[in-house]
Parts: structure tokens; C-alpha cells; sequence
């Protein structure tokens, strides 16, 4: 699928890898960090809305969508390099940083590490708030490979009916070809991507954060909430009835706290 006539593109050098990158809307500036197996163009929607008052951001992440994959460059270090490639060549200053899920997490752990990197964060559903995984690195690697290349045996509507099917049709689209598009390589990201629990960076966040989280019971709520806590200027809101992709599950209450957030800045 292709992007919006109005989102020029642009390819951005990062280390070893180019980066597709897209820009449209005019303001302050949002960058978007997409989920694994995901692309920019899951943020199609989203996207629409925000670039009537903003200057809007989004890029592939290596391995993903139309941006390079190297064999190796899937760490931490890496995905942060790209974040700050992306920062450098569009000259954002200041800009909010918004991420889903391992965007997500690329988003909070530069913004800890370079405090001054960013005006605000919003974390859409973060992977691995509380824990990483225990089991051996290269079994999880191998896993996550084999998943792709099953993948890539499927057409887009068998990904639709496996993963997707409670989507709205064009949403369903974009994220089963992003499926598609996902390369072996990028498995890498399982073996050293999240070093840590993502809680243990909040204290660090200087900046003001908001976070999305999806629905969840008592227990799992108290959790999130106690581990939000650390953050120094931020708060965390669970979205009724979201599943792990909040801005598609529940739309206008996510975006409603959005630009409660927004508008706060």
C-alpha cells in the first residue's frame, strides 16, 4: 500500500541502513515510532488528524516497511541512533516524541537517555513495562525468524484472517502488508532489543509524558499505575475496552487524551 498523496517522502542515512521516512502537516513537530512487524503507514488515521495542527514525523524502523535490513544493527543502541538520525536530518527541535509498542519503548529509553532530546513523550501501549523475557536469546530469535518467513508464505487476506479480522478493512490492510513486508532480519530485535524492564527508565524521563495503556483488570491496573509513579512529570491512563493497538481499538477516547495532552504543553 502507499501513503497518502499528501505525506512526502524522504530517506534518512542511519549507520548502516536507510530509513523511510514521511512528513506532512505544518506546527510543532510529533515523531512516530511504529510497533514491531508494523510501519509508518499504521498511522494513516492518526496522521490525518494531527497534520491539520501539527507538523507530523514517521519512520520505518530497519528491518520494517520500506527502510533497509542489515543483518545485524537491531539493538537498542541502534534503534536510538535511528530515532536521532531521523531528529537530525528533519531538524526537530523540540519535538513530541510518540511511539506504540517497541516504538514505544525506543521512544522512552532515548528520551531517559537524552534528557534534552525532547519536548514531550506519549507511549502508546509500551512493550515490556514491567518485564523482559527469561528464556535463551537465540531460541527467541529463532522463533521470531520462523514466524516471518511462515508469514511470508501467506497472502495479505490469510494475514487479515489470522491477525486482523476485528480491524476496520483499510486498517487491516496496511498492518497485514507491513506483515508481509517484515524481514528475517529484523529477529535480531528479540535477542538484546529490551535490556530491561522499560519501568526501571521512568525516573529518567524528564520531560512530560503521557501513556496509554490498554484495559486491564484491578491488579494488572494498580501495577501499571504504581510503576508510573517514577515518572517526574507524567501520568499514565488506562483506555476502556483498548486492546494492545489503543489508537485502533478505541480511537476517540485515545485521542481525546491526546489532545487533552497536547493542549497542556
Amino acid at each position: 500500500m502507499d501513503p497518502p498523496d499528501s505525506w512526502d517522502r524522504y530517506t534518512v542515512h542511519s549507520r548502516d541502513a536507510d530509513l523511510q521516512c514521511y512528513r506532512t502537516g505544518t506546527g510543532p513537530s510529533i515523531l512516530l515510532a511504529h510497533a514491531w512487524s508494523d510501519s509508518s503507514l499504521r498511522w494513516v488515521p492518526l496522521v490525518e488528524d494531527l497534520a491539520e495542527d501539527y507538523e507530523i514525523v514517521a519512520y520505518d524502523a530497519r528491518g520494517h516497511g520500506r527502510s533497509d535490513a542489515p543483518k545485524t544493527g537491531y539493538g537498542l543502541d541502534d534503534r536510538i541512533a535511528d530515532l536521532k538520525a531521523v531528529l537530525r536530518d528533519f531538524e526537530l527541535d523540540d519535538p513530541i516524541l510518540l511511539g506504540h509498542s517497541m516504538g514505544a519503548a525506543t521512544v522512552a529509553r532515548a528520551a531517559a537517555r537524552h534528557q534534552n532530546l525532547a519536548w514531550g513523550v506519549v507511549l502508546e501501549d509500551p512493550v515490556g513495562v514491567h518485564a523482559i523475557p527469561e528464556d535463551d536469546p537465540d531460541e527467541r530469535v529463532e522463533s521470531v525468524r520462523e514466524q516471518i518467513e511462515e508469514m511470508s508464505d501467506l497472502s495479505i487476506q490469510e494475514i487479515i484472517e489470522a491477525e486482523y479480522r476485528d480491524f476496520k478493512p483499510d486498517q487491516a490492510q496496511r498492518l497485514a502488508t507491513a506483515s508481509l513486508n517484515l524481514r528475517p532480519e529484523a529477529a535480531e530485535i528479540a535477542r538484546n532489543g529490551y535490556p530491561s524492564a522499560l519501568a526501571d527508565v521512568f525516573s529518567d524521563i524528564a520531560c512530560q509524558t503521557l501513556i496509554l495503556r490498554h484495559d486491564a483488570d484491578i491488579e494488572r491496573r494498580v501495577m501499571d499505575l504504581n510503576v508510573a509513579d517514577s515518572l517526574p512529570d507524567g501520568r499514565l491512563v488506562h483506555i476502556p475496552d483498548a486492546g494492545h493497538y489503543v489508537f485502533q481499538d478505541e480511537y476517540d477516547a485515545a485521542y481525546a487524551e491526546l489532545q487533552t495532552y497536547l493542549r497542556r504543553m
